[in-house]
């Protein structure tokens, strides 16, 4: 059993993608935006990229949130953060050391509000607020990679002046794709529904592929954040065809209307998208007997 980027990784070494991917991503249809800052320099920051890409996900996520009042936002804040506190749970488990998921709750309730004129409760997206993001981001290994590949000192390591202000423009960044391909209907999903799962059911999961999650779908589009520094792969376009069987193979109704998929790189600033329907039949076949498993 793996999760949909591990099942990734099994299909390339087992069976192999053909010459340019499954799904090439040269079918993606790329839109540029200007900010006049061009694409945000990886190499410059000192936190790994794989936290950088999960602040600026949770970040943007929080910065949408607008609460009827505190207790409301705090709510909605811990659902952002979900994965990190669980991730943390597991931590203080594995190593009995209690003060890890202590450390993750206190973070998160530490966040600064503010209150519009309206009377809705916003949270303040500054540089503290991107201290707290990456600080949480590196519990999520403990819940989506394992306990054994924590490093303690990565959670010491605060975003230098340089981070900071890239994961910040990033955030401007993605409040702008909103702004034009929004709104959000769904803010991180999964494939069955909290009841089905309560009692056995699978909903889009199978037996070699039993966990993953997405990022956000709009009216149409089911929707990956990427902060890569390069172009997408045939990974990146495989992964989100997965994402959109396994959709609409759960029978949510998130999933009813969507009927294109793509990819946000705030790092590069571009939109990347693709109409399913495009897709040669055989290949979405081939996905979803051959990758994920259905009907076998």
């Amino acid at each position: 059993m793996a999760s949909v980027t591990q099942r990734i990784k099994q299909y390339n070494k087992e069976v192999g993608q053909p010459r340019g991917g499954l799904i090439n991503p040269k079918l993606l249809t790329a839109t540029q935006f200007d900010d006049e800052q061009g694409a945000l320099d990886h190499k410059l920051e000192n936190i790994h990229a794989s936290i950088v890409g999960l602040a600026v996900d949770y970040l943007s996520r929080l910065a949408r949130i607008s609460a009827k009042n505190t207790e409301e936002a705090v709510r909605q804040a811990a659902d952002v953060f979900r994965a990190s506190v669980m991730g943390s749970e597991r931590l203080s488990d594995f190593g009995g050391d209690e003060s890890i998921a202590a450390d993750a709750k206190a973070v998160v309730l530490g966040f600064e509000m503010t209150q519009l004129d309206d009377g809705a409760v916003k949270y303040v997206i500054d540089a503290d607020a991107v201290r707290r993001a990456c600080r949480l981001s590196t519990y999520d290994v403990g819940l989506r990679a394992g306990v054994v590949f924590y490093n303690p000192q990565s959670t010491q390591l605060a975003p230098d002046e340089v981070t900071t202000a890239h994961i910040l423009t990033m955030i401007q960044r993605a409040a702008k794709f909103f702004e034009q391909y929004g709104p959000v209907t769904t803010d991180g999903f999964i494939f069955v529904s909290e009841e089905a799962h309560a009692v056995g059911g699978r909903g889009g999961y199978t037996d070699l592929v039993d966990s993953g999650d997405g990022d956000f779908l709009t009216a149409d589009t089911l929707w990956d954040f990427k902060v890569s520094a390069s172009k997408p792969t045939k990974d990146h376009t495989l992964q989100l065809l997965m994402y959109f069987l396994m959709g609409k193979q759960s029978s949510l109704p998130d999933f009813e209307d969507i009927t294109s998929v793509g990819i946000f790189n705030p790092r590069l600033n571009v939109v990347s998208r693709l109409e399913v329907m495009e897709l040669p039949a055989d290949v979405i076949e081939t996905v979803r007997r051959d990758v994920i498993g259905y009907d076998v």
